[in-house]
C-alpha cells in the first residue's frame, strides 16, 4: 500500500518522490475530491513558508485542485498557524501549508487542514493514499465550466496580524528567540517585526 503521509503530512526533499510536482498534483486532487458537493462550489486555502521551492509546490497544488472544480484562495507566505487561522477567517472548507517546517532547505512538505483549522484526520489521509494508488482519481475529470478558480488573497497577512495582536499580552515583549515566535525557514521575515511595529514595539533578533 502506497504511504505519502507521515506523523504531520507529506514530507521528503523537495522535487524528489513524494515531493515532486506530478505526485504533489494529484494529492492536489484527491484532497478537492473529498471536499467536493454537487451544486456547491467549495474552496480551499493555500499558504506557504519562504522557501524557493514553495512556488513549484504551490503551482502543482493548484492544479491539482482546480483540475477537480474546487476553488483555490492563495495567501502566500504565512506561518502555519496563521494559515489555519485563514482558513477558518475566509470560511474555506479546507486548508494546505506547503512547509517542511524545521527540516532543512532541500526539503519541503504538505500538511492539510480541514475547515476549522485542525490537522486532517488520519482516516481522511489514508483515503488520500489509497486514491492515488490506485488510480481511482485519475478517473474523475471535471470539465469546461466546472474547472475551480484560483484567488490571490493579499490582505492574509494583515487579518493574521490583528488577529494576533488582539491574543497577545498587554507590555509582552517580542523577540527572535522567544517562545511566541517559531520558523527558521519562513515567514516570519515579513510577519513578526511587522506585528511588533503594529504594536508600537521594537524588534530585536
Amino acid at each position: 500500500m502506497l504511504q505519502l503521509f507521515g506523523t504531520d503530512g507529506v514530507r521528503g526533499i523537495a522535487n524528489e518522490e513524494p515531493m515532486t510536482p506530478e505526485t504533489v498534483v494529484k494529492l492536489g486532487r484527491a484532497f478537492a475530491h473529498l471536499f467536493k458537493s454537487p451544486g456547491a462550489r467549495r474552496s480551499v486555502v493555500i499558504g506557504k513558508d519562504t522557501r524557493l521551492t514553495g512556488y513549484m509546490l504551490e503551482t502543482a497544488l493548484t492544479a491539482g485542485i482546480t483540475s477537480m472544480g474546487v476553488d483555490v484562495l492563495l495567501v502566500g507566505p504565512l506561518p502555519t498557524p496563521g494559515i489555519a487561522f485563514i482558513t477558518r477567517s475566509l470560511r474555506a472548507d479546507a486548508g494546505v501549508v506547503i512547509s517542511a517546517s524545521h527540516n532543512p532547505f532541500e526539503d519541503n512538505g504538505i500538511k492539510f487542514f480541514s475547515g476549522d483549522g485542525m490537522k486532517l484526520p488520519d482516516a481522511l489521509e489514508a483515503q488520500i493514499e489509497e486514491m492515488i494508488a490506485t488510480g481511482a482519481i485519475d478517473q474523475v475529470r471535471p470539465r469546461a465550466r466546472e474547472i475551480g478558480k484560483a484567488f490571490r488573497i493579499n490582505d492574509a497577512g494583515g487579518r493574521y496580524i490583528e488577529f494576533a495582536r488582539t491574543r497577545f499580552r498587554s507590555g509582552s515583549r517580542c523577540g527572535g528567540c522567544g517562545s511566541s515566535w517559531t520558523a527558521p525557514m519562513g515567514p516570519p521575515t515579513g510577519s513578526r517585526p511587522r506585528s511588533c511595529r503594529s504594536w508600537g514595539r521594537r524588534w530585536w533578533r
